[in-house]
């Protein structure tokens, strides 16, 4: 590995927009779909325990069931899902709805607590403005309409102003994460302008990892959210050079960039660091550096760039991550995953060593 400083690259700056966003809604319907079923399986459990009508019992619990089945089919589809904004939007209406049954059924406003949930759901989301818009004109409609059919001695005004303010917030919330999103992909369109690429992998170059890497870091201090670093080697790849010539080595490489591309999010940076080596920097805690190898070869077995026999595809990872509170800068986040990457493969070759001492094994043997 060279100690130079890092020359990156970054996936996807050519996609479009509305490509980039719906990758990022996406990856986050799963956790979405988990959070609203536990919710509702919640609100049935407190329904059933409280006497409410089995009307209601059991349209919660058909709710939970039709979100728990649209979150496993984001899961499952999580490259391909088609509409996931309306996915998004579908899972915030359902709690939505089981609340305001609730409240019709049992004439007690604290089923108002399911419309809160909806409400939270909205915050983070990567929905754009319409859905947004729209979900939340919904659940209030839905809302109101449930107090005004329920039997309540008086409107409930506190719980009326406490919605208010949560809407708000959660508005603001997701509105914030869509304009972080807008904001690297106009950072990525101008690293494409700048012709900031590597040009084996179509990636870019060091002046791309400055711009965005940044950006990312800068973005989740403002927000709140950790950032991810996992590094990457390409373990044998002096071995192909050697056997089967530069050309066949280039094609691993571009292997395992398209590789990462496709199992990584569209809102994280797939970097190339060297000849060998790749990092991928995203907002939040990120994909397991074990993870990542395992996809990683799974993705590349099923077109290896060259014989089994020549290279069998494998690769090392190291990561790390910059907590919210954490005062690190993007090359602490590097460097922190180097070193742990460096650290995991010693382990693998027979016990710790140091970056200079395997660095000069590497020297005098093809190990990579």
């Amino acid at each position: 590995m060279s100690d130079d400083k890092p020359t990156v690259t970054i996936s996807g700056p050519d996609e479009p927009d509305d490509a980039l966003f719906e990758d990022a809604v996406r990856a986050g319907l799963p956790g979405l779909g988990a959070l609203t079923t536990l919710t509702l399986i919640g609100l049935a459990v407190a329904a059933s325990l409280s006497g409410l009508a089995p009307a209601a019992v059991v349209g919660l619990a058909a709710a939970a069931v039709l979100v728990a089945l649209l979150a496993l089919a984001s899961w499952i589809w999580r490259d391909e899902l088609p509409l996931p904004e309306v996915v998004a939007v579908s899972m915030v209406l359902v709690p939505a709805g089981g609340g305001v049954l609730g409240l019709v059924l049992s004439d007690d406003v604290t089923w108002s607590l399911g419309v809160f949930a909806a409400i939270a759901i909205i915050g983070p989301s990567l929905m754009s403005t319409r859905w947004v818009v729209a979900a939340v004109y919904t659940v209030w409609v839905g809302w109101l309409a449930g107090l005004a059919a329920a039997n309540l001695p008086e409107w409930p005004l506190g719980w009326l102003g406490a919605g208010c303010v949560l809407t708000v917030a959660a508005v603001a919330a997701s509105v914030s994460r869509r304009r972080m999103a807008e904001q690297l992909s106009d950072i990525s369109a101008t690293a494409a302008r700048t012709s900031v690429r590597d040009p084996l992998t179509g990636l870019a170059n060091r002046q791309g990892l400055s711009m965005m890497g940044q950006q990312i870091v800068e973005n989740a201090r403002r927000s709140g959210d950790a950032v991810h670093c996992v590094y990457v080697d390409i373990d044998q790849l002096r071995h192909v050079n050697e056997v089967s010539g530069h050309e066949a080595g280039d094609d691993v490489v571009v292997a395992i960039a398209d590789a990462l591309r496709s199992i990584t999010r569209g809102t994280d940076i797939v970097a190339r660091w060297g000849g060998d080596e790749f990092c991928v920097i995203g907002p939040g805690p990120g994909m397991s550096p074990m993870e990542l190898e395992r996809r990683l070869r799974e993705r590349v077995l099923l077109s290896p760039p060259v014989p089994l026999d020549v290279w069998e595809p494998k690769v090392c990872a190291g990561g790390s991550m910059l907590a919210p509170w954490d005062s690190g800068t993007l090359d602490t986040l590097l460097g922190k995953a180097d070193q742990e990457m460096y650290l995991r493969r010693a382990l693998r070759r027979g016990g710790p060593r140091s970056r200079t001492a395997a660095t000069a094994e590497e020297e005098q043997q093809p190990n990579s």
